[in-house]
């Protein structure tokens, strides 16, 4: 057991200053976000195209990319507190943007291999981790108001989805006019752009004047699991988001065969609908802030969580000459849930956890959540090879529903209005001592 330090909460000179910070953080993640869009389609089509591989290796490669966050998805709440969260990002960034960089220097020499693929999807997918623990850690360290909170959330939400919307069609362009392996240039100049505006924050984390014994990995990854799982209001949106992921992966897997093989729909018909109703994600990043104040933070959730199961109904109930519109009205749908329910899913992980738990928690919820996807995607397979497309369609939207189940505990019904988890104010031991619990049922 060592003695060290934590991050002491930041005081921030004033608002504009700290907006400077967020609005540096979030245009260049905004800017990052559209490259990894052309990421996900550049690299199995370089794998196809220069390399033509299988479709069983295409499939390593996606598996690869996502494997790091149940290999280490949970000690990396740990190492990126240890490390500092500004720190974890930057070197995320650099780690990413050099491994992806290194594909088209590879191509332009004539030396580009699958295991080269494998290791950079592999090495993306654990810069994915270490950066996604932190960057979802890092809001409230520079916004210390809890209403301007929710805005920088809604904003860095807005941007996600936007970047699905926006992301898939720039990408196609993008790699029909340069190929799939020069094109991932444009994604690692999006990591480059997000360490520059990394190095322009002027925030700094600081070590606390108040010492914290530290205990083993272990025994500090225990801490997060303890907290999230003991505490009233993150527990039922750590099993919401697991139960809906495995459920929208089922789906997500099955829908192109399902619109190409069951409803006879031109591929360019499917990007047609996809696209009409992918406006939904941003405009449920809008509205979410203004549910929150209306019915509550936490009914909020179980609002939104409504159209985000249904919308996958409506697309798996898709037939005939209605295919088109069904698919759109579904997506449509699914996106205005999905997107109001993340805004204000993660603002409540913001401000419930104190700030000394910050990153235990977001990997603690990123490993239950994310590590639902695999599997989702296997029990899509086996269903869809047994009872057909549609069945296995329906299944999947059957399954997403059952995330209803946690959202209607009593503590997410009466969670109104939240207020910041505090730092401990005396000396802590890391290893056993997980800060107590807030108050969920505060009145409106």
């Amino acid at each position: 057991m060592t003695i060290d330090s934590i991050a002491a909460p930041p005081t921030v000179s004033g608002g504009e200053r700290s907006w400077r910070d967020f609005r540096l953080l979030w245009g260049g993640q905004s800017i990052s976000l559209l490259g990894d869009q052309i990421f996900l389609l550049a690299l199995p089509l370089a794998a196809l195209q220069e390399l033509h591989a299988s479709t069983m290796q295409v499939a390593g490669i996606a598996a690869l990319a996502k494997l790091p966050f149940l290999l280490i998805g949970l000690p990396a709440g740990v190492w990126v507190a240890r490390l500092g969260l500004r720190r974890s990002m930057l070197a995320a960034d650099v780690l990413r943007a050099a491994a992806v960089l290194s594909l088209p220097l590879a191509g332009w020499l004539g030396v580009l291999t699958l295991p080269h693929l494998l290791l950079v999807a592999l090495a993306t997918g654990v810069g994915m981790v270490f950066f996604q623990v932190a960057y979802q850690s890092y809001p409230p360290m520079l916004i210390t108001d809890d209403q301007q909170l929710h805005a920088a959330n809604t904003r860095l939400s807005f941007s996600e989805s936007t970047a699905l919307l926006v992301g898939p069609g720039l990408a196609g362009f993008v790699i029909s006019a340069l190929g799939a392996a020069r094109a991932l240039t444009a994604n690692a100049g999006g990591y480059l752009v997000s360490v520059l505006t990394l190095v322009m924050i002027r925030h700094r984390e600081r070590a606390a004047t108040v010492p914290v014994v530290r205990g083993s990995l272990w025994q500090e990854v225990r801490d997060g699991l303890r907290f999230v799982a003991n505490h009233p209001v993150l527990r039922p949106i750590m099993v919401c988001g697991a139960l809906y992921n495995l459920g929208v992966v089922m789906y997500d897997s099955l829908l192109a065969v399902y619109a190409v093989q069951q409803l006879d729909m031109a591929p360019w018909l499917l990007g047609v609908a996809l696209a009409a109703g992918g406006v939904g994600f941003p405009l449920g990043s809008l509205v979410a802030r203004r549910l929150a104040e209306r019915f509550g933070i936490g009914p909020s959730l179980i609002i939104a969580g409504v159209p985000s199961v249904l919308g996958l109904a409506i697309g798996a109930s898709a037939h005939g000459h209605l295919s088109v519109p069904l698919l759109a009205a579904g997506t449509l749908v699914n996106g205005i849930g999905q997107g109001s329910f993340a805004v204000n899913a993660l603002t409540i992980r913001h401000l419930v956890t104190p700030p000394a738990l910050a990153t235990r928690a977001t990997a603690v919820h990123r490993f239950v959540t994310w590590g639902a996807l695999p599997v989702g995607s296997a029990i899509a397979g086996l269903v869809g090879t047994a009872f057909g497309l549609r069945a296995a369609m329906l299944t999947a939207a059957a399954t997403a529903a059952t995330c209803m189940v946690p959202l209607l505990s009593r503590a997410i019904r009466r969670t109104r209005r939240l207020t910041r988890a505090a730092t401990p104010p005396a000396p802590v031991l890391a290893s056993a001592a997980p800060s107590p619990l807030p108050t969920p049922d505060q009145p409106a």
